[in-house]
């Protein structure tokens, strides 16, 4: 939960918005079992509740659009890694878009003067990089992949990992010159898979055999130009020593766009449209969660319907309403690109 401070409980004495619960209240027999359909989970319900199966273990899936607080019931042992980017995550930014206080959105945040710099899109667009590249401007570090928007315009950070890509290395000597033996390990380990690999994954496919090879190929190479940052590691690379947990001021949104070609352009942006846009990205990246939702509709066809749609509305009323008192503005630029120029199209709107 870095950069936050783990507590057995709330410090303002409320009750948690999310609970893991080592043990299954009330267990009933299992009256259905739903075997993995594309996204490999298997799914169980006793009718009352819907659980993914894990090694012969269950853990509760709970809507979080329902009053909370949401819990996550499961047998002791059940791995509560795999179901933390898959369901628990995504329930406690649903909860707290639904509570009205606040809204994850898909973002990378840096400070810049004491105000929040929102850098926002799809995935694979350069939140990350473009982040990177304003901390090597001189800003600082909030958060990154999830941003927290509360409904008084501050932003905070959302507790996760940062992951860097081993191409942008070259655009950022001051993370470069600081990285970790890990990260350096990963990377180098990375370097002569590539040789191995780039040959497989560039070849043309002739049949289906073939062809899942160099899909798998391109997979395995992906995965390894990517290595995995924890906060207090990327706040040391830049002598960061301010509160990691502090919140700030929204002072610009950058909506990015991904275009073919080499020109940055920053222009104007309809607050609307990026709300409507930034709310859809939030739910796409949440989707294994409504998937399981979804799973959970089947067994259970009284339960209320499209929860995807109820959550992303949820999302679009708090982005609208902060989008009306903060500057945001599209920045078009190619990917993967250099993040420094496009940092500095930035830094010259504020």
């Amino acid at each position: 939960m870095a950069p936050f401070r783990s507590s057995t409980e709330p410090p303002d004495g409320r009750l948690a918005d999310v609970m893991l619960n080592p043990s299954i209240d009330g267990d009933g027999p299992i009256v259905e079992l739903q075997g993995p359909a594309i996204d490999d989970f298997t799914t169980v319900t006793d009718g009352r509740r819907v659980f993914l199966l894990s090694n012969g273990r269950r853990v509760s899936i709970p809507d979080a659009l329902e009053p909370g607080p949401i819990r996550f019931d499961h047998d002791p042992g059940f791995p509560l890694r795999r179901v933390f980017p898959t369901a628990v995550r995504p329930a406690m930014q649903v909860a707290l878009a639904v509570s009205g206080r606040a809204v994850a959105v898909h973002a990378a945040t840096v400070t810049i003067d004491g105000g929040a710099v929102v850098v926002a899109g799809w995935s694979e667009s350069g939140k990350t990089e473009t982040a990177l590249g304003l901390m090597e401007r001189g800003a600082s570090f909030l958060s990154d992949k999830w941003t927290l928007l509360g409904t008084d315009g501050r932003a905070s950070a959302f507790p996760i990992s940062i992951g860097i890509r081993r191409w942008v290395l070259r655009y950022l000597p001051t993370l470069r010159s600081a990285l970790g033996k890990p990260a350096r390990a990963q990377f180098a380990v990375a370097d002569l898979a590539s040789l191995v690999l780039k040959p497989l994954a560039g070849r043309p496919p002739r049949g289906r055999v073939a062809a899942l090879a160099s899909d798998g190929a391109r997979q395995a190479m992906a995965l390894g130009d990517r290595a995995a940052l924890e906060v207090d590691e990327l706040r040391a690379a830049y002598g960061q020593t301010d509160d990691p947990a502090r919140t700030a001021p929204v002072h610009l949104v950058v909506a990015l766009r991904t275009v073919p070609g080499g020109d940055i352009a920053l222009g104007s942006a309809d607050p609307g449209e990026v709300a409507a846009r930034l709310a859809r990205s939030a739910a796409y990246e949440r989707r294994h969660y409504f998937e399981l939702l979804q799973r959970a509709g089947y067994a259970m066809p009284s339960r209320p319907a499209a929860a995807q749609d109820r959550a992303t509305a949820a999302d679009e009323a708090i982005l609208r309403a902060t989008f009306e008192r903060v500057r945001v503005v599209t920045l078009d630029a190619p990917f993967p690109t250099d993040p420094r120029p496009v940092a500095d199209a930035i830094l010259a709107a504020l």
